[in-house]
C-alpha cells in the first residue's frame, strides 16, 4: 500500500509540474501598432489612457508607430504586436494567408479616408483621364481598394493603369517630382499634401466605397488575455468620449502626438464617426475587400468574412 501511495503522488507531483510548465506565462507589456491614420490612439496615448487601463491589469504599454497596415499584420502574425488599428484590406490578407487575427472593433469611420490625388497642374481632370498613366501607392493597402473601385467606377481596369508600389511618405516627393502621375493614400496623408500646395484631389472615397478602419488582435492573444482586450477598448472609449466633448483639446493632442498640423487634424477629424460598434454595412465592406482580392487572383485561401470578427470583446465591456 505505501509503495502504491509513493508511486501515486509521484505521477500526481509529475502531473503538476508539467501543468505548469504548459501554462502561458503572464503578460507583463502588451504590444500596441498605430500608424498616422490611428488618431484615437495617438489621442489615447496622449492622454495616457491606455497606460492607466493596463496598469490596472499589472501591464505596461509598448507602442510600435509603424508606415501602413500590412507591415502591421505581419508583427501581429510573428507575436511582436498584440493589438493594432489597420484599414480593411490588410486584416482580409492577412486572414487569407493563414494568419489567426479577428477584428475586435471599429476603429472609426471616414467617408474621405481614402483618396487619388493628382499635381496641382497636372491635366488630369478627371478619373479616366488615369488611363496609361503611372499612381504610386502602396501596394495591399486600402488605397489600393480605393484605386480598382475608383477605376471599375469610370469604366476601367487596373491593367488600364501602372502601379508604383511606394511607401505612403514617399508619395509627395513622387509626385512633386513627376515620378508618377498620380497617387493614392489616406488621411492625414491626402489632406497634409493638399494643404501643402502639392497636390489636388482628383477623386475620394465618399461614394465609392466604404472606407472602414478597425482594431484587430492577435487571436491566441484574445482568447489566453481578454481582460487586456476589454482594457483596450475601455483605454480607445475613453479617447472617443474625450474626443467628443472636447473637440479643440482633442485635435491639438492628436496633431502634437501625430506631427500632423493642426489644420489637416481638424479637418479630417471632424468627418469621423468614431463609433465602435461594427454594423452590417461594415462586415458587406470586408466581404467586398475578399471579392476584389479573389478578382485580382491574389486571395490565398478562401474563408467565411465571419471568420475574421469577435466581438465578444466589444459585448462583454458594454460599449460601443
Amino acid at each position: 500500500m505505501k509503495k502504491k501511495l509513493i508511486a501515486f503522488l509521484t505521477v500526481a507531483v509529475a502531473l503538476v509540474a508539467s501543468l505548469a510548465v504548459a501554462a502561458p506565462e503572464a503578460v507583463k507589456e502588451v504590444n500596441i501598432g498605430y500608424q498616422a491614420a490611428s488618431t484615437i490612439i495617438l489621442l489615447g496615448k496622449a492622454k495616457g489612457y491606455y497606460d492607466e487601463e493596463f496598469a490596472k491589469e499589472g501591464v505596461k504599454v509598448k507602442y510600435s508607430l509603424f508606415l501602413a497596415g500590412p507591415p502591421m499584420i505581419e508583427g501581429l502574425s510573428g507575436g511582436r504586436l498584440d493589438l493594432i488599428h489597420t484599414g480593411d484590406m490588410p486584416p482580409v490578407s492577412g486572414r487569407a494567408a493563414g494568419i489567426d487575427l479577428k477584428v475586435i472593433a471599429n476603429a472609426g469611420l471616414d467617408p474621405a479616408h481614402n483618396a487619388v490625388s493628382v499635381a496641382p497642374d497636372s491635366p488630369i481632370k478627371s478619373p479616366k483621364d488615369l488611363k496609361g498613366k503611372k499612381i504610386g501607392l502602396p501596394i495591399g493597402s486600402s488605397a489600393h481598394h480605393f484605386l480598382f473601385l475608383l477605376l471599375a467606377h469610370n469604366g476601367l481596369k487596373a491593367s488600364d493603369v501602372q502601379l508604383v508600389n511606394l511607401p505612403a511618405p514617399d508619395l509627395a516627393h513622387a509626385l512633386e517630382t513627376k515620378n508618377v502621375d498620380a497617387i493614392a493614400v489616406w488621411e492625414p496623408i491626402t489632406t497634409n499634401i493638399e494643404l501643402q500646395g502639392k497636390s489636388r484631389v482628383l477623386a475620394d472615397s465618399t461614394k465609392i466605397k466604404r472606407a472602414v478602419n478597425v482594431y484587430l488582435t492577435r487571436n491566441d492573444f484574445g482568447k489566453q488575455n481578454p481582460k487586456l482586450v476589454e482594457a483596450f477598448l475601455r483605454a480607445t472609449k475613453r479617447a472617443v468620449d474625450f474626443y467628443r466633448k472636447n473637440n479643440a483639446a482633442a485635435q491639438k493632442a492628436i496633431s502634437d502626438e501625430s506631427k500632423f498640423p493642426l489644420p489637416v487634424i481638424t479637418r479630417i477629424t471632424k468627418r469621423y464617426d468614431f463609433s465602435l460598434a461594427i454594423t452590417d454595412k461594415d462586415i458587406a465592406a470586408l466581404e467586398q475587400v475578399k471579392s476584389f482580392l479573389r478578382e485580382s487572383k491574389v486571395l490565398k485561401k478562401e474563408f467565411e468574412i465571419s471568420e475574421l470578427f469577435d466581438l465578444s470583446y466589444l459585448k462583454r465591456t458594454g460599449l460601443k
